[in-house]
């Protein structure tokens, strides 16, 4: 176990790791309280994919923004702020439910702003790691413990939200989330980055895209996010509608089928933790896509919990497979001063493709039914898997002098 978490011998990044469980736990927990207060107020599937609609597209067309200020100025002040944002919106959010005058004009609005925020703050998170890790071998476990960090609020955030929701109010779910980010802002003033040397950003995204245009490993593994980010996103975004229309449960159900998910998504985690370098990614990836288009296709004619809740948990992990190894993987090849603009087109594949799917699927649900979205999804990635599985030898050549160039194979 000492080996899993080695790369908290480091104080900043075991104060960055502790600080972001806290927050994320309350945005898991408001995430499913936002999600269910939708469903519940307004009764209809398309528009809880118009609020995930709303969370999502400020991540695609804001990102490249966030990663040229993750690039030009200090990441941890760009965090910082971006919770001021999002303790406020949690704090109105919770005095709107308070007083019963959540309707779906405020859900939107809400939505939109914390997708901008997000956008300005996630290419530096993840690109601050690499300052705050104490040993750049320690980069490829340093990412999989943020994923860690993410999922293990992942699984305890819906439960909590369950809880929460059962007992007391939607209220009590947003208040969690603004006092979580008290300790977050705490922690990241305590911690002290490395000064890197910042290079003049010429052409916005430019060179980012240039890298990525000519070096096919990061074009792969960035396509890889995109598809894996579209294909698992109707577990996401359509959960409720299981929870409440097919298994005929509540919050708690919700909050059940959710966290078994994250519990997945855990255990994938914990697995890359400890991974001690990235040279079988490949396999990894084939596996992953093949899991969440397969688990697509189950899923979309299962009406039993006791399947539904295997089905989730292989889901969940196949995501982090994916996106937590392409993350390590490309942290590992870039550039120190393409960073902060690679990370955010990362960003982008893993949360921006989600309002085309939110869209995309919604109109599908609204026309064609539930069922008919999971099929798609998961035929989309298994037609992926099997192209990518033909790139992996060209990916492997020339991927691999360049980790060992860095001493990282």
């Amino acid at each position: 176990m000492k080996g899993t978490f080695r790369s908290l011998a480091g104080r900043d990044f075991r104060l960055f790791f502790f600080g972001q469980v806290v927050s994320l736990m309350g945005t898991w927990t408001q995430e499913v309280a936002l999600s269910w207060i939708t469903y519940r107020v307004t009764g209809s599937a398309f528009l809880l994919a118009l609020v995930a609609f709303s969370s999502q597209v400020p991540m695609f067309l804001a990102m490249p923004l966030g990663g040229k200020l993750a690039d030009k100025f200090p990441k941890r002040s760009i965090m910082v702020c971006a919770n001021l944002v999002d303790m406020t919106v949690a704090t109105v959010l919770a005095y709107l439910a308070y007083k019963h005058a959540i309707n779906i004009e405020v859900l939107v609005i809400g939505a939109l702003t914390l997708g901008l925020s997000g956008a300005m703050e996630m290419p530096s998170r993840q690109a601050l790691i690499a300052e705050i890790v104490p040993d750049k071998r320690m980069m490829t476990n340093a990412i999989a413990l943020n994923s860690l960090a993410f999922n293990s609020a992942r699984l305890t955030g819906p439960a909590l939200a369950g809880i929460v929701l059962s007992l007391t109010s939607d209220s009590a779910c947003f208040g969690i989330n603004a006092l979580s980010y008290l300790f977050s802002i705490f922690t990241l003033l305590a911690i002290h980055p490395k000064k890197v040397m910042r290079k003049k950003i010429e052409g916005s995204m430019r060179g980012a895209l240039d890298y990525i245009r000519n070096f096919l490993p990061a074009r792969w593994l960035l396509l890889n996010v995109a598809v894996a980010s579209f294909t698992t996103a109707p577990f996401m975004t359509f959960m409720p509608v299981f929870a409440k229309d097919v298994f005929h449960g509540g919050p708690d159900m919700l909050g059940t089928l959710m966290g078994t998910t994250g519990c997945g998504a855990l255990c994938a985690a914990f697995y890359l933790a400890n991974s001690r370098s990235v040279k079988n990614v490949g396999n990894r990836l084939i596996l992953a896509i093949f899991c969440t288009g397969f688990a697509g296709l189950l899923f979309s004619h299962n009406h039993l919990l006791t399947l539904a809740l295997p089905i989730v948990f292989v889901s969940g992990a196949a995501f982090i497979l994916s996106v937590t190894s392409c993350n390590m993987m490309l942290q590992s090849l870039v550039e120190e001063h393409l960073r902060g603009r690679v990370m955010a087109f990362y960003t982008m594949s893993a949360i921006g493709m989600m309002p085309l799917a939110s869209l995309s699927f919604g109109f599908i649900v609204r026309h064609f039914g539930i069922q008919v979205v999971f099929i798609i999804a998961g035929s989309i990635a298994l037609i992926f898997g099997l192209v990518l599985r033909r790139q992996i030898p060209a990916i492997n050549a020339l991927a691999h002098p360049v980790l060992a160039a860095k001493g990282l194979i």
